[in-house]
C-alpha cells in the first residue's frame, strides 16, 4: 500500500507543480490587472449614464425617448458590472481558489 502511495506521488508531482505555478502567476496577474479593469468599468459606466441621459432628457443629441440609446445604456451597465471588482475578478479569484484547493488535495495524497 505504501508503494502505491509513493507511485501516486511520483505520478502526480508534475501536475501539482504545474498547478502551483499556474495559480501563483494567475493570482499575481489578477491582483495587478484588476485596477485596470476597475478603471475601464468606470469609463463604461459613465458612458452608460450618458446613454440614460440621452434617453430621459434628450441630452446631448436632442432626441428624448431614443430606444436604441436605452438598450445600449443597459448593455453598457451590465458590461460595467462584469468588469467591476464584483464581476470578473471575483469569479476568476473563486476559480483560482478552487484550483488551489485541488492542488492541496493532490499534495495531501
Amino acid at each position: 500500500m505504501k508503494a502505491l502511495r509513493i507511485l501516486a506521488k511520483i505520478l502526480l508531482f508534475p501536475l501539482s507543480l504545474l498547478l502551483t505555478v499556474f495559480v501563483s502567476v494567475s493570482m499575481f496577474a489578477v491582483e495587478r490587472l484588476s485596477w485596470l479593469l476597475n478603471i475601464f468599468s468606470g469609463i463604461v459606466f459613465i458612458a452608460a449614464l450618458a446613454g440614460y441621459s440621452q434617453y430621459l432628457f434628450g441630452w446631448p443629441m436632442g432626441t428624448a425617448g431614443d430606444v436604441p440609446a436605452l438598450q445600449l445604456a443597459i448593455i453598457a451597465t451590465v458590461f460595467a458590472f462584469v468588469l467591476s471588482p464584483y464581476g470578473l475578478p471575483t469569479f476568476v479569484g473563486w476559480a483560482l481558489g478552487k484550483l488551489d484547493n485541488l492542488n492541496g488535495v493532490i499534495k495531501s495524497i
